[in-house]
């Protein structure tokens, strides 16, 4: 497999300080689909960048076929700053999409991705949820015959398959303006990977989230038209969030990857002296995806996020 560096300049950087797309051109001597893979959107999820370097270390083992564009770091002053957003606009770049080319830095990089996926077939989108389980989230989508394609393919990662919140909420969020929202939009495959951890890499996560990455890769052939006749039609799962109705210290009482009832008791919020202010409880029967990895809490803040079981849709 032939490598070949790639640099995307978004414009007159300062001095000493790029913000340029870098990342590696991988070529296999067959014909295959053309993939392309990101992390780091947000710049507080460095595990995401772990897990390219170590999909890069195994390439050359795996894929026989196609090419795998890898841009482990994109919003790269974030990334130097450790926080989520663009330093100093302040802005999330995974609500920005499909950018401009004259806007804001994260204009511009939204922009310069959105070319980037023209020359593609599928996305990638690595990032990270703190401490979780790792998981692929689905965006909502307008073509049932793609949704479908998606969740075969997603399904090869050997990870949760998880559908996105209902779209009146995750709108609100301004997540139908993600990266991958936007590729699927433009009637590419795309998935979000959600790996664990939170401003430090994660090891364990970013070898988990190589693995996974790995096995999309070696599936990508068949993301083809042609659909089994049998096989599930939408994800088993749906995201949904547990937010908290008082301010206090969080205390958990289960772990990222329990099963937990309908209502079950997830942990307590309590006062700063300890006294117990309510429960956190699970709003469905499903998988235990999200703890907050913050101890302190304020009122409407994520504590937890469960993937919900849902009846499957009738074919």
């Amino acid at each position: 497999m032939r490598r070949q560096p790639l640099e995307i300049s978004l414009g007159n950087d300062d001095p000493g300080l790029s913000t340029a797309l870098r990342g590696w051109r991988y070529r296999a001597s067959a014909r295959g689909p053309k993939i392309l893979v990101t992390g780091a959107v947000h710049g507080d999820e460095i595990t995401s960048s772990a897990a390219l370097w170590h999909t890069a270390e195994q390439l050359a083992d795996w894929i026989t076929a196609g090419s795998v564009t890898l841009i482990p770091c994109v919003n790269v002053l974030a990334v130097r700053a450790s926080q989520r957003q663009v330093p100093l606009e302040n802005i999330d770049l995974n609500r920005r999409f499909p950018g401009r080319p004259d806007g804001l830095l994260a204009d511009r990089i939204a922009h310069a991705l959105t070319g980037l996926l023209e020359e593609h077939d599928a996305l990638i989108d690595v990032h990270t949820a703190g401490w979780s389980v790792p998981f692929v989230l689905l965006d909502h989508f307008g073509d049932a015959r793609l949704e479908r394609r998606v969740l075969r393919w997603a399904a090869c990662s050997a990870l949760p398959v998880v559908a996105e919140m209902p779209a009146k909420i995750s709108n609100l969020q301004g997540l139908d303006r993600s990266w991958s929202a936007w590729a699927v939009r433009q009637g590419k495959p795309a998935v979000t990977m959600e790996l664990s951890g939170f401003h430090t890499i994660d090891h364990v996560g970013a070898h988990r989230g190589a693995t996974a990455i790995i096995n999309l890769l070696n599936a990508a052939p068949n993301l083809s038209d042609r659909l089994p006749r049998q096989g599930p039609v939408a994800a088993p799962w749906v995201r949904r969030a547990v937010c908290s109705d008082w301010g206090g210290l969080f205390e958990a009482e289960r772990r990222p990857g329990d099963h937990v009832g309908a209502g079950e008791r997830i942990g307590w919020v309590r006062s700063l002296t300890g006294e117990p202010l309510g429960e956190i409880k699970a709003p469905g029967a499903g998988l235990l995806l999200e703890i907050q990895p913050l101890s302190a809490l304020h009122v409407g803040m994520r504590a937890a996020t469960v993937a919900v079981e849902r009846k499957p849709r009738p074919r």
